[in-house]
């Protein structure tokens, strides 16, 4: 291998792990911002430090993976580790809670990209196909998490933290897109005329 051809693939490695980080460290701090804002605005809706019945931050998780994938992933995992339940006095808890943030929504947007067809680029997003990826982010998300609280022996029911945080997590996706999708057609009128 030439001088030059070790250098560029040492650049080109330099990039895209420059660019890996930054994706990774903006999802990150997304995922703090809507989490406080969550919690200072929706402060009524909490049933409790892990789970509340409007959940916005929600939305992070999806969107994170399905632009920004493994990068995304890590943004969610240390995300949600700096935005813990103190309360939680070992450590792996939080660890796993983070692991789960993050590898849940990867998870989510695996199976929604397999079951509905879509390209790695996902083309083609209907409405109908972001109401799915919301129901299967938060299926899925409470899912593994519930899990993990019944195999840590955490106080959770289906009553009591279960249907809460599934309708939390479904609510903050559909209101955050629906946001989105406004604000998109806001900005195109204004810049696309």
């Amino acid at each position: 291998m030439s001088e030059a051809t070790g250098a560029t693939k040492k650049l080109s490695l330099t990039s895209y792990t420059s660019l890996f980080l930054i994706q990774a460290v903006s999802v990150c701090l997304a995922w703090v911002f809507l989490f406080y804002f969550n919690q200072s605005f929706l402060a009524d809706f909490n049933v409790n430090p892990l789970v509340c019945w409007i959940f916005l931050p929600a939305f992070i998780r999806m969107l994170a993976v399905m632009l920004f994938d493994w990068a995304g992933v890590l943004g969610l995992m240390v995300g949600a580790f700096v935005t813990r339940d103190t309360h939680l006095i070992e450590l792996s808890t939080p660890i796993i809670l983070a692991i789960i943030s993050g590898l849940g929504p990867y998870l989510s947007v695996r199976f929604c990209q397999t079951t509905l067809k879509l390209s790695a680029s996902f083309e083609g997003l209907s409405a109908q196909h972001l109401f799915v990826f919301a129901l299967a982010g938060s299926v899925i998300n409470t899912g593994l998490n519930h899990a993990y609280y019944l195999y840590a022996e955490m106080a959770c029911s289906v009553k009591t933290t279960f249907i809460p945080m599934l309708i939390g997590d479904f609510l903050g996706t559909l209101i955050m897109l629906y946001l989105a999708g406004i604000t998109i057609k806001i900005i195109k009128r204004q810049f696309l005329r």
